[in-house]
């Protein structure tokens, strides 16, 4: 009868366990999006006081591109790299400390990237990938080049969170494989 029992609770810690791990592999739209709300919301509109530091930096959106008779799986890559270029940028200490929810982004971003880990194993290898992650990395060291070029200033972070919010919305926008 014990050991019945026994195997009983064992079934069901199993099956509990087994549950909550997630079904699908993919990026959440709802997660991509509560990091771009909350990036957006951390800080007010544009500081005018900041728009000299405000240097073009082109967006990589070739890094994204799909052939018509590709899936997605290049794009999807690309978009889970670019989080996981996100998570260093943002590991940097000296953040401005009047950013609020600055915390509860860079956990959204983490927790992504640790439910997504598994995209880099789900699509087939392309050929295309080592091209689209050296996009990716010129784009992040641009950013990352303002960062260290004005000292970690508030500017220079303004700057970051405005080419981070266009970077997510692109992603958002323009991206069929978000769960």
């Amino acid at each position: 009868m014990v050991l019945q029992s026994f195997t009983w609770v064992t079934i069901i810690l199993c099956f509990v366990h087994v549950s909550a791990v997630p079904i699908t592999c993919g990026l959440q739209r709802r997660l991509v999006d509560k990091s771009h709300s909350l990036l957006e919301s951390m800080s007010g509109l544009f500081p005018v006081e900041c728009l000299e530091h405000n240097l073009p930096i082109a967006f990589p959106s070739s890094a994204f591109k799909t052939s018509e008779t590709a899936e997605s799986g290049g794009a999807e890559k690309a978009a889970y790299e670019t989080l996981k270029l996100i998570d260093t940028l943002f590991a940097n200490d000296s953040m401005p400390t009047s950013w609020n929810n600055l915390e509860d982004f860079q956990d959204i971003i983490y927790r992504q990237i640790e439910e997504s880990e598994c995209i880099m194993s789900k699509t087939q290898s392309s050929e295309d990938s080592p091209a689209r992650n050296a996009t990716l990395k010129m784009y992040f060291d641009k950013i990352a080049t303002v960062l260290k070029e004005k000292e970690s200033s508030d500017c220079a972070w303004e700057v970051v969170r405005k080419e981070i919010l266009y970077t997510l919305k692109f992603i958002l926008q323009s991206s069929s494989y978000l769960i």
